[in-house]
């Protein structure tokens, strides 16, 4: 089964297909308190989202055809805070995919990837769940 993804400028146009995932894992977390939200949200698209491209190996990416970074924003108003600054999305095509990234992220070669979460990243704050996607 396939689904709609629309690019990240927030327009439809240059919709592409991409392919569903089985499992999913969702880690919702806060900023390094050193940093602003906007330097953040900066170095989290920029820096971080390059490394995981260029450091993951060619085959565990294959099995992750679905990354999404869902930066929190204010809208303002009383009790408006969100809880967490981010929620990212590491979507598998199945759970031999997760396991593979699960395998090579806490190895040796991952700990480029963990040790650059330091920078941006509250790990204290970091909740993650592994989820099975539906689509009612």
């Amino acid at each position: 089964m396939y689904r709609r993804a629309a690019p990240g400028d927030g327009t439809m146009q240059g919709m592409t297909m991409t392919p569903d995932v089985t499992v999913k894992v969702v880690a919702a977390f806060n900023r390094n308190p050193a940093l602003s939200r906007e330097e953040f949200s900066s170095y989290y698209e920029e820096h971080h989202a390059a490394l995981f491209r260029t450091k993951t190996p060619p085959a565990i990416l294959a099995g992750i055809p679905h990354y999404v970074q869902n930066v929190a924003i204010e809208l303002g108003g009383a009790g408006a805070q969100p809880p967490y600054d981010c929620v990212t999305e590491l979507g598998f095509t199945d759970e031999a995919a997760l396991r593979a990234w699960n395998d090579w992220y806490f190895g040796p070669e991952g700990k480029v990837l963990r040790d650059d979460e330091e920078h941006f990243m509250d790990k204290a704050s970091r909740v993650i769940i592994v989820t099975a996607p539906r689509h009612p």
